[in-house]
C-alpha cells in the first residue's frame, strides 16, 4: 500500500489561506485545535502566540498512558502580563476536550519570559490554550488569549484532529 502524502507547497497554500489555521472567532469565542493522542506514544505539539504575543512559543511534549495525560510543557519569549495590556493578571493554562468544556490546569509559573513545568491530566482528546487572567481559579477561559496549542510537529503521525469553537468569557476589570 503506498503511503499518500501533501506536498509542502500545498501546505504552505492551506496555511496561508486560513485553512489549517485556528484563533479568535466572532462574539468571544476561539477556533482551537483540539487531538486525539495516541496511547504510550511521545507528541510533541507547538504552541503559538496570539496578536498581541506572536513573538512567544512554546512546546508541549504529551504522553497518553494509563488513562491520563503526562504534559512537559516550556515557554519562551512570553512577556509580562502588564507590558502587553492587561495589569494584575497573571497567565492560566486551559485543557479544552472535543466537547468544549474547559479545565483550568492552574498558572503558569513563569520565571522573566519563560516557564517550564510539568502537568497530568485525566484526559485523551484535547487542546490547549494559555490566557491572561485576574482570577488564577477562573472557571472558563477568557478573551485575552496569549498562547494556543498548534498541531503535531510529527509529520508522519495520524491522528483524529477536530476544531472546537470554545466560548471565552469577556474580560473582567
Amino acid at each position: 500500500m503506498m503511503k499518500k502524502t501533501v506536498p509542502f507547497s500545498l501546505w504552505l497554500l492551506l496555511i496561508a489561506s486560513g485553512a489549517l489555521g485556528a484563533g479568535l472567532l466572532p462574539n468571544n469565542q476561539w477556533e482551537l485545535f483540539v487531538v486525539a493522542y495516541p496511547p504510550d506514544r511521545d507528541v510533541s505539539v507547538t504552541l503559538g502566540g496570539a496578536e498581541r504575543t506572536l513573538a512567544s512559543k512554546g512546546l508541549c511534549k504529551i504522553k497518553y498512558e494509563n488513562q491520563g495525560a503526562a504534559m512537559e510543557i516550556e515557554i519562551r519569549n512570553l512577556p509580562a502580563s502588564q507590558a502587553i495590556g492587561w495589569p494584575g493578571t497573571q497567565y492560566v493554562l486551559w485543557a479544552i476536550d472535543e466537547e468544549k468544556r474547559a479545565t483550568n490546569l492552574g498558572s503558569v509559573p513563569l520565571s522573566g519570559d519563560g516557564a517550564k513545568w510539568n502537568v497530568r491530566i485525566p484526559l485523551r482528546v484535547f487542546g490547549l490554550l494559555v490566557t491572561a487572567e485576574k482570577n488564577a481559579q477562573a472557571s472558563a477561559p477568557s478573551t485575552a488569549v496569549v498562547l494556543e496549542s498548534l498541531l503535531p510537529t510529527d509529520r508522519y503521525l495520524v491522528v483524529p484532529v477536530f476544531r472546537v469553537n470554545v466560548d471565552l468569557a469577556s474580560p473582567q476589570g
